[in-house]
């Protein structure tokens, strides 16, 4: 069931929703010493110069009386100015305790609910991240989020403040004159009506500014990711067509926005001069008449003006809520996303998935059995179907296959990156299914193809999987995957950057980086997921003899997705993939003995065997 935003909210107010309360508690005390600046004036002019017998409740009344009465106010003015002085001082004191008490709680709960957002995309599926866009992520965790800020940090109190200086204001000013007050607030509910008319309208036109914003950050974030690609094809000029097309959109909604803002303001303008003019005009004429006093009559220009602020201000308070609440969806609507535990056989938090020393790892590799696995991208097309495949620990498996054959989704499965619809995975007789997902990540150890590596130092990334390391795990790590020849080249070794993304490196340094990071874990199953590819052909060797010949007690059951026979026929067996089934398995030898995909990818590399057809090499690797 979706979760409802201000449920949201309120569970991120967790801890502070008492301090939000003293602080709306503020914001009414600041209200209602703001209204006595009029009735200090109103008491100046009638009582005090006037001569106009006081109408003060106790106990200012007696205390008055006490000093001597109107006539000693006359002969020290210094008194009236010092009232309307302290009225200020008490709302300048209240007006500062609700903006540190609500910029504390908003910033505290703000950081609650981007610390849930955060947490919830990390343990989102990797299926959810291909149909959102990152663009569209951050600009719910950024910007949306701080729309979601403002609304606890202002928005709520300036509606608190509009509220209370409305039933205050009103209250003052019935108890003053109440045919006066009749006639100073015929436009209110008239401009109340119209706030809520204009809030329903400026929800609709902040989302799809909002969604436009998104697309435009989409496209800067896809243009800094993959700024190499497009300076390669000399396609700078189309990318910048395609941003100034976003733009263009973003600004075309954001000016519609603030056309409708202009409306607002403008309508609300005429309708409280209107309500003034006549406010002004028929005081006048009771003051002329001798109905009013001069006092009251300036007590309620006061007031009508301080009515009809708050009741324009709540319009525009309300568009403010209008747009907190779009972004409060858009950020809830990540948050009732399944997370990948979601239906788990093992309860999230079962196990700690803190990283082992590598004292404390199980030594050895693990025995895989696949039994009937089917896994489908698009329901009802299975991409791997039929699967069946005992690995016994400590071997060492190849898999070959045509782009599309499932290669990737049988890797990416086995760390249940995936979910398969059929069939089960066991690691040494347990269903991977009834394993902690921390506790399994732990256990096998995959490397994509595209290996990414964070903007920090070369020790940082191959520490990410296990926490520090000292000097002999990180030159074991470095030894194995040939790494070590790249950090002695750096003058600051370990501890140079690699930039974003790894940029710094070369496409087979940045494959070795990400190899030394996955063994660093020492896993008892190794997936390398067409890792290779990235390497000269000497290279390779090296990196496989050293995973072979390291430790045969201890080494980890392998897998190795590949596409170049000099690593394929290293391996114990060798598997090949056609449209998501095993086609065929056996030895490089038992292969080549017989008609197949390998036999023919054998004659490509090896340049024995007849030109293979112009479309053949591109379906090799995946």
């Amino acid at each position: 069931m979706p979760s409802r935003p201000l449920h949201v909210l309120w569970k991120a107010m967790t801890g502070v929703r008492s301090v939000l309360v003293l602080a709306l508690a503020c914001v009414i005390l600041a209200a209602f010493a703001s209204l006595l600046d009029p009735l200090v004036l109103r008491f100046t002019l009638d009582s005090v110069l006037a001569g106009k017998a006081p109408e003060l409740p106790e106990p200012f009344g007696s205390a008055l009386s006490a000093l001597g009465g109107s006539s000693y106010l006359a002969r020290n003015l210094w008194l009236c100015a010092f009232a309307l002085l302290a009225t200020s001082l008490v709302n300048a004191l209240f007006s500062f305790l609700k903006g540190a008490l609500s910029a504390y709680a908003s910033e505290r709960a703000i950081k609650n609910l981007r610390d849930a957002l955060a947490a919830h995309i990390d343990s989102l599926p990797a299926s959810y991240f291909g149909s959102m866009s990152a663009g569209d992520l951050v600009q719910r965790s950024s910007s949306d989020m701080d729309t979601v800020r403002r609304l606890l940090s202002g928005h709520l109190e300036d509606m608190a403040r509009a509220l209370s200086l409305l039933v205050l204001t009103v209250v003052m000013m019935a108890s003053i004159d109440l045919p006066m007050t009749l006639i100073s607030i015929p436009v209110v509910p008239a401009v109340f009506a119209f706030s809520f008319f204009f809030y329903r309208k400026i929800q609709k036109a902040f989302k799809i500014s909002d969604e436009a914003e998104a697309a435009l950050t989409h496209v800067l974030e896809e243009n800094l990711h993959g700024i190499r690609v497009v300076r390669a094809f000399a396609r700078e000029d189309f990318e910048i067509e395609r941003f100034d097309q976003r733009n263009r959109r973003f600004t075309g909604e954001t000016r519609r926005l603030i056309v409708l803002f202009g409306w607002y303001w403008g309508i609300s303008v005429l309708l409280c001069a209107a309500q003034e003019s006549v406010t002004v005009a028929v005081g006048a004429g009771r003051v002329a008449s001798g109905l009013l006093s001069t006092g009251t009559y300036l007590a309620f220009i006061a007031y009508v003006g301080r009515v009809l602020w708050p009741v324009r201000q709540l319009g525009r308070t309300l568009t403010e809520v209008g747009k907190a609440m779009v972004s409060l969806r858009r950020i809830t609507e990540v948050l009732d996303a399944p997370d990948e535990y979601a239906g788990d056989r093992v309860p999230r938090g079962a196990h700690t998935g803190e990283p082992r020393t590598a004292e404390a790892r199980p030594r050895g590799g693990a025995r895989i059995e696949i039994k009937g696995l089917a896994i489908e991208h698009e329901r009802g097309k299975h991409v791997l179907e039929g699967i069946d495949l005992d690995i016994a620990a400590g071997e060492t498996v190849a898999v070959l296959g045509r782009t599309g054959s499932g290669k990737s989704t049988l890797a990416a499965a086995l760390v249940r990156l995936v979910e398969p619809v059929a069939g089960s995975i066991k690691l040494d007789g347990v269903d991977i299914r009834d394993m902690g997902r921390a506790e399994l990540r732990e256990a096998v150890g995959l490397v994509l193809q595209e290996p990414y590596l964070f903007s920090r130092s070369l020790r940082e990334n191959v520490e990410l999987g296990t926490g520090p390391l000292n000097a002999a795990e990180l030159e074991w790590a470095g030894r194995i995957s040939d790494l070590s020849p790249v950090v002695a080249s750096f003058e600051a070794g370990w501890n140079t950057a690699v930039g974003e993304e790894g940029v710094t490196l070369s496409g087979g340094q940045r494959q070795r980086l990400a190899l030394a990071r996955i063994l660093a874990k020492r896993p008892r199953v190794l997936v390398l997921d067409d890792t290779l590819s990235a390497l000269d052909t000497e290279t390779d060797a090296l990196v496989r003899r050293a995973l072979l010949g390291e430790d045969p007690e201890g080494r980890p059951t392998t897998i190795i997705i590949a596409h170049r026979i000099t690593t394929l026929m290293a391996a114990d067996r060798i598997v090949v993939l056609e449209s998501g089934r095993i086609a065929d398995i056996g030895t490089h030898e038992e292969l080549l003995s017989r008609p197949g995909l390998y036999r023919r990818v054998w004659d490509i590399q090896d340049g024995s065997g007849a030109t293979p057809p112009r479309r053949e090499p591109a379906g090799l690797g995946e």
